[in-house]
C-alpha cells in the first residue's frame, strides 16, 4: 500500500515539474507578442472565464442570440489578440500589417495533433485553411480572404497573407518587446486596445481603451498618456468648495476648474480659427480679453443642453454686467438678448435661459467634467436612455470613462429592433 503511495506522489511531482517547465519554458509571455514594431494592439482575454460569461449572458438576453455553438469554440480560447506591426525594413513600411493570435492554452498540443484536418501544409511550418472550410467561413460569414496559420510555443498566429505572417515571425524571435504598449495592457478587462503615439504627436505616448462588465454595467474607459502640459489645466476645484454640483443631472454637463482662464488659453491656441475670431470681439467691445472673463468664473459651470441651460458662479459681477449689457437690454431685475433668452445675475451667479431646477445625481469628486448624455441626441428612437461619462487626471495620463446600465442595453436593442420592424 505504501508503495502504491508512493508510486502516486512520484507521479503527482513529476506532472507538477512538467506543468512548471511546460508555463515556464515552451508557452510564449503574452508580452513577447508586442514586437517592438507593433503599432497597436487588441487584446481579448479568457473566452471562458467568470467575467466573460457574464457577459455572454447579457448578450444573449440583450440580442436574443443562442451563442451555444459559438461557445463551443470561444471556450478553448485562452487569450486572442490583434497585432497591427510595421516591418522594420524601410522598403516594407507602406502601411501597417496585422495577425491574429490565439492562445489555446493547454488544449495547444491537442490542436496541432488535429490541425491536419483543418489546413493543409505549405512546408516549412505554414498552413493554410482547407478550400471547404474557407467556403463555409465566405458563406456563413461573408469572409472572403484566404486564411493562412503558422503555430509557435503555445500560440497559433492567423493571417490573411503567408508573407505578413513570416514578416511577424521574423520580429517575434528578435525578443524585442515594444515597452510602451506592453507596460500600458493590464489584461484585467473584457477586452482592451492600445495605440503606440510615440513620434506622432508631442508630449503623448499612447492612448488605450478598454470595455469591462461588471455589477451589471457595461463601461468603456479611455486613457491618454505622456507629458500631458495641458492636463494642469483640468484640475476641480476641492469637493468642500463646490456650491452647484447639486445641479447635476439628466441632460447637463458640470465642470469643475482651478484654472479656466488657462483652460481658456490653451483652447483657444487649438481651436478653429473662426470661432477664435468670434471670442476676439469681445475685447473689441469692452477692452478685456474672453480670458480675462474666465479668470472671474468661481470654479464650476453647470449646463443642460436640452433646456439651453447655464449657471455660471463668479467672482464678481461688475465686467459681466457691462459685458451683458452690450448683447442684452435690461428688463427689470432680467437682461433680455436679441433671440429672446434672459439672464438673471443673483448672489454672484449669472443664470442663463432661466433658473436651473436642481438634479438627482452627484459628480464624483476626483472627475473634472460629468456628463448625462442622452443618445436620443443622435437617434431619436433612443430618447431618454442616457450614459453616464466623466474624466479625471491621474498620474501622467487622462482618464474618460463611459458607463451604461444592462437593462438601457436591452432597451436599445429593443427599440432598434422595434424600429426595423416598423
Amino acid at each position: 500500500m505504501n508503495k502504491i503511495l508512493k508510486n502516486i506522489t512520484g507521479a503527482i511531482v513529476l506532472l507538477v515539474i512538467l506543468i512548471v517547465f511546460y508555463l515556464l519554458t515552451f508557452q510564449l509571455s503574452h508580452e513577447r507578442l508586442v514586437v517592438k514594431e507593433s503599432k497597436a494592439v487588441i487584446s481579448i482575454g479568457d473566452l471562458n472565464s467568470k467575467k466573460v460569461n457574464a457577459y455572454y449572458e447579457l448578450y444573449e438576453k440583450t440580442t436574443q442570440t443562442d451563442l451555444e455553438e459559438s461557445k463551443k469554440w470561444t471556450k478553448h480560447i485562452k487569450g486572442l489578440d490583434l497585432i497591427y506591426y510595421n516591418d522594420s525594413n524601410a522598403e516594407n513600411q507602406k502601411e501597417d500589417k496585422e495577425i491574429i493570435a490565439i492562445n489555446l492554452g493547454w488544449r495547444y498540443p491537442a490542436a496541432k495533433f488535429k490541425q491536419g484536418e483543418y489546413f493543409d501544409d505549405l512546408g516549412k511550418n505554414y498552413f493554410s485553411l482547407k478550400e471547404v472550410y474557407q467556403k463555409q467561413l465566405e458563406e456563413n460569414y461573408d469572409v472572403d480572404k484566404k486564411i493562412y496559420m503558422t503555430n509557435y510555443k503555445g500560440y497559433y498566429f492567423i493571417s490573411d497573407d503567408v508573407m505578413k505572417l513570416s514578416d511577424y515571425m521574423g520580429l517575434l524571435v528578435k525578443k524585442e518587446i515594444n515597452k510602451n504598449i506592453s507596460s500600458k495592457m493590464k489584461g484585467d478587462t473584457l477586452g482592451e486596445a492600445v495605440i503606440d503615439l510615440e513620434g506622432l504627436a508631442q508630449g503623448m505616448d499612447a492612448v488605450k481603451i478598454n470595455v469591462d462588465y461588471e455589477k451589471n454595467e457595461l463601461s468603456i474607459n479611455s486613457y491618454l498618456y505622456g507629458d500631458l502640459e495641458f492636463s494642469k489645466y483640468l484640475n476641480g476645484i476641492e469637493q468642500k468648495d463646490r456650491k452647484f454640483h447639486n445641479y447635476m443631472g439628466k441632460d447637463k454637463i458640470y465642470i469643475t476648474n482651478t484654472d479656466f482662464k488657462g483652460l481658456t488659453t490653451f483652447i483657444r491656441g487649438n481651436i478653429n480659427p473662426e470661432i477664435n475670431s468670434m471670442l476676439s470681439m469681445v475685447k473689441m467691445f469692452t477692452g478685456k480679453d474672453f480670458e480675462e472673463y474666465m479668470d472671474k468664473v468661481d470654479g464650476e459651470i453647470v449646463y443642460d443642453y436640452v433646456k439651453n441651460q447655464m449657471i455660471l458662479p463668479v467672482k464678481e459681477t461688475k465686467d459681466f454686467k457691462k459685458l451683458i449689457e452690450i448683447f442684452a437690454k435690461k428688463d427689470g431685475d432680467k437682461y433680455i438678448l436679441g433671440n429672446g433668452t434672459t439672464i438673471e445675475i443673483k448672489d454672484n451667479v449669472i443664470y442663463y435661459n432661466g433658473i436651473m431646477s436642481e438634479g438627482s445625481t452627484t459628480p464624483k469628486e476626483d472627475e473634472f467634467i460629468n456628463i448625462s448624455l442622452n443618445l436620443g441626441l443622435y437617434n431619436p428612437v433612443l430618447k431618454d436612455i442616457y450614459m453616464d461619462m466623466g474624466g479625471k487626471i491621474e498620474k501622467n495620463k487622462i482618464n474618460i470613462r463611459a458607463a451604461i446600465t444592462d437593462e438601457e442595453l436591452l432597451e436599445i436593442y429593443n427599440r432598434m429592433e422595434g424600429e426595423k420592424n416598423d
